[in-house]
């Protein structure tokens, strides 16, 4: 089965964030999360475990920061640590539905996705990354997820229109996973480059996208009036995955101040007016998913 098979059956559920997870585990700024599937796998795993479990139909990889530029003096190729990221998101999933099948409950099919995000530098002519450059990093991640048993791509986090093309364009060209894509906004109801909620759903879904939508950014009711447009104009499912609200220090830690409570408020909005596929971004947790 695949995950597009889904589509007008079901609201189909994503898991939550990672990289705030990992932060509770003492992850230190610098350090490379991604490459805790080496030195902690356990931690990663349960993560995505814990995710299935609170019923999460698709979890994401830790791969969020993987391209060969972050990763040069890693002592890891990016093939090598996408695999790894791969194979703990599939073991997760086969533990959840053990663990579940022992319980007398059911966690039905479950799906891992290559998690594919901005490189972290800006793109020709603001900055100096090249199409051809990016398209070539993603290229080499895509392909390196696929080979390892990835089974679909999520393109996500994006800020830049122009970014998000070269993403797709790696993934639709060098494999045959279904492909979601999600883009973040900022208060002004643009993406940082300016990009424009209809003019965001033309472009994405032109280049032949299985889903698009948004993510991150900002909590889930500033989110409502940008979701709606894309509801408005897409002619494809739209996902939506809203941090927990904006971050804030409270103690030296980074804090989300939206509660499962005014996050499912939102969200119910938000699934009444159509979202197709739904879950979260920082700063929420398996509880979040489970209530929703």
């Amino acid at each position: 089965m695949k995950i597009t098979d889904l589509f007008g059956k079901k609201i189909i559920i994503c898991d939550g964030a990672m990289g705030t997870m990992i932060q509770k585990y003492g992850l230190q700024t610098g350090e490379l999360p991604e490459l805790l599937s080496f030195t902690d796998p356990e931690i990663i795993k349960g993560i995505h475990r814990s995710y299935f479990l609170a019923g999460s139909d698709i979890v994401t990889t830790n791969t969020f920061g993987l391209n060969r530029i972050r990763f040069e003096n890693s002592g890891y190729t990016v093939a090598q640590v996408a695999a790894q990221a791969v194979k703990l998101a599939k073991e997760a999933a086969k533990e959840a539905a053990e663990q579940a099948a022992s319980q007398g409950n059911q966690t039905g099919d479950k799906f891992v996705a290559l998690d594919v995000a901005p490189i972290g530098k800006l793109m020709e002519p603001v900055g100096d990354l090249s199409f051809d450059e990016a398209y070539d990093i993603y290229k080499e991640l895509i392909m390196a997820g696929a080979e390892a048993g990835a089974d679909l791509i999520i393109t996500e986090t994006y800020m830049d229109i122009y970014e998000i093309k070269a993403a797709i364009l790696a993934a639709k060209e060098n494999c045959n996973l279904p492909v979601f894509s999600s883009v973040t906004f900022q208060e002004d109801g643009r993406m940082l480059m300016g990009t424009d909620p209809h003019t965001a759903v033309n472009i994405i879904q032109d280049l032949g996208v299985d889903a698009l939508g948004v993510n991150c950014s900002l909590g889930p009711k500033e989110i409502i009036g940008v979701v709606k447009e894309f509801l408005t104009y897409s002619k494809l499912p739209v996902l939506v995955q809203p941090n927990a609200g904006l971050p804030s220090v409270v103690d030296g830690q980074t804090a989300f101040q939206v509660d499962i409570g005014e996050y499912l408020e939102a969200m119910q909005e938000l699934l009444q007016a159509g979202v197709a596929i739904a879950g979260g971004c920082c700063g929420t947790n398996p509880d979040y998913i489970a209530a929703l």
